[in-house]
């Protein structure tokens, strides 16, 4: 795997919008936004040493009819971050 660039404040911030966009489109996939009250998104970024790491708290209120599980909202949080490792290769690496 190649080196990731050198990433600016810019670049920090340019990610962490596009990665809060990539766990919403993957949570509207996996389950009804029709069945949430709210979904907030805390996104994390810490880079040092040339190291991207990456943290994310979803909150999530369902609707009290809901059926949704809580491994449904994971699978999608981990389909999003293979989304994410994608997304990085294609735009942050040298």
């Amino acid at each position: 795997m190649s080196k990731l660039k050198i990433l600016s404040e810019e670049d920090l911030a340019t990610i962490s919008d596009d990665f809060g966009e990539i766990l919403e489109s993957e949570v509207s996939k996996s389950i009804s936004m029709k069945e949430l009250e709210d979904l907030e998104l805390d996104i994390v970024l810490n880079y040092e040493n040339e190291q991207l790491d990456v943290d994310v708290d979803v909150g999530v209120l369902f609707d009290e009819l809901s059926e949704i599980t809580q491994d449904q909202i994971m699978q999608a949080i981990d389909e999003a971050y293979l989304r994410f490792d994608s997304y990085i290769d294609e735009n942050y690496r040298v």
